[in-house]
């Protein structure tokens, strides 16, 4: 069982996924490419997301991908430069900094002198955005008592991503954003929405490493997450699960338990937007995004017509399927297509030559530049939401 949970916590490091200008403060178009929506009057914005919403990796979007640098760069609510929120702040003509988490520079410098004390009544720009967050992360945070009702595998990735590493305050900037939530949201004329994807990454994922269990990956994994870290330790997962042929096993598994998934994001979206919608004040607008397959470029070789990773999309068809029609709070929000990023997500290596990139260390960093959207992608974003937005007004 400690092999497992080592095993796990090295999986949840790869897909925390599911984040930059100097450190002046942002003033209204602020960025060329932003649609302008300030005619919209709206004092507040509040945000829910992951680590697409926290811009993770933006500010190495010009450096190519063999070069690019995994490290500690996760968010707590900051305002980050070359993230979607951010950029339609900037658009609504708000001030990004005035934030109660703080914001963060290109250089990656913070300026926390207010961040994490609501020394304020009232902020302009509420980011309540983390990395690695799901539906059930988001649920708890709306209601702590939720905790109580999660399963044990619920429980333990909760712990991963909220009480672990992997954010810079852990579970006690957690607690305190609970406190927060619900009077912020309150105070916000415009709610942005989006998530979903750490749930397929997370809950399949953890089911797979269970039935595949092999000890020969699991000493792989954890020599290499001993000697080389997690980049490492995911290169290992990759070169062993082929080596003893489990991969045809790993990937049939990823395709039968996402179902798992789906219905857990379906019962929560709906206790979530429930939430929402009883704290917005009146008048308060909600705009959802739906999730994106970031496989789509996924192909067998270099000359392959056929993408493979356009099948993957069958998960993510199921979340967005929740979030389009069935939801029971369908009418108290406009989706927005971000699935439509898509476009300006990176190409995958190809299969064949996967191996090279395993051999040259760059894998691990190929997985996670393409899994979220570079500064061109966030832009397309931000304008999405934008434009949603003026189209209502």
């Amino acid at each position: 069982m400690k092999t497992a949970k080592r095993f796990l916590a090295a999986l949840m490091a790869f897909v925390m996924v599911a984040s930059l200008s100097c450190t002046f403060a942002f003033a209204s178009k602020g960025y060329a490419d932003i649609i302008d929506a300030s005619e919209l009057g709206y004092n507040s914005y509040f945000v829910f997301g992951d680590s697409i919403a926290t811009g993770y990796l933006t500010e190495q979007s010009d450096v190519d991908i063999k070069d690019v640098v995994i490290g500690q760069t996760l968010r707590d609510g900051e305002t980050t430069y070359g993230a979607y929120p951010t950029m339609i702040a900037d658009g609504l003509g708000l001030d990004t900094t005035s934030n109660p988490f703080g914001y963060f520079g290109k250089g990656n410098t913070t300026n926390d002198a207010d961040a994490w004390g609501w020394k304020k009544d009232q902020y302009q720009f509420y980011n309540y955005a983390r990395d690695g967050l799901t539906s059930h992360d988001i649920r708890c945070m709306l209601d702590p008592s939720y905790y109580n009702k999660m399963t044990q595998e619920d429980k333990d990735i909760f712990k991963l991503t909220v009480d672990g590493d992997f954010t810079k305050r852990g579970g006690a900037g957690f607690t305190e954003m609970q406190k927060h939530v619900h009077d912020d949201l309150g105070k916000s004329d415009v709610i942005t929405i989006w998530f979903g994807s750490n749930d397929l990454l997370f809950y399949v994922l953890q089911t797979t490493l269970t039935l595949v269990n092999d000890s020969s990956i699991s000493d792989a994994v954890n020599g290499a997450l001993a000697s080389l870290g997690i980049g490492g330790a995911f290169d290992a997962l990759v070169n062993a699960a082929v080596l003893v042929g489990k991969m045809p096993l790993v990937l049939a598994t990823l395709v039968t338990q996402s179902s798992k998934a789906n219905a857990n994001f379906a019962e929560n979206w709906d206790a979530i937007l429930k939430i929402v919608n009883e704290d917005k004040k009146p008048g308060a607008k909600i705009y959802v995004g739906d999730i994106y397959n970031s496989n789509a470029g996924l192909k067998f070789t270099s000359t392959d017509q056929f993408r493979i990773g356009q099948l993957l999309g069958f998960s993510s068809n199921e979340i967005n399927n929740v979030i389009r029609s069935t939801s029971k709070y369908r009418n108290t929000y406009t989706v927005v297509h971000t699935a439509g990023v898509e476009q300006y997500l990176p190409d995958w290596e190809p299969i064949d030559q996967w191996q090279q990139a395993l051999n040259e260390g760059y894998f691990y960093t190929m997985f996670m530049v393409t899994a979220h959207p570079r500064f061109n992608g966030q832009v397309y974003l931000a304008n999405e939401f934008l434009k949603a937005m003026k189209a209502d007004a």
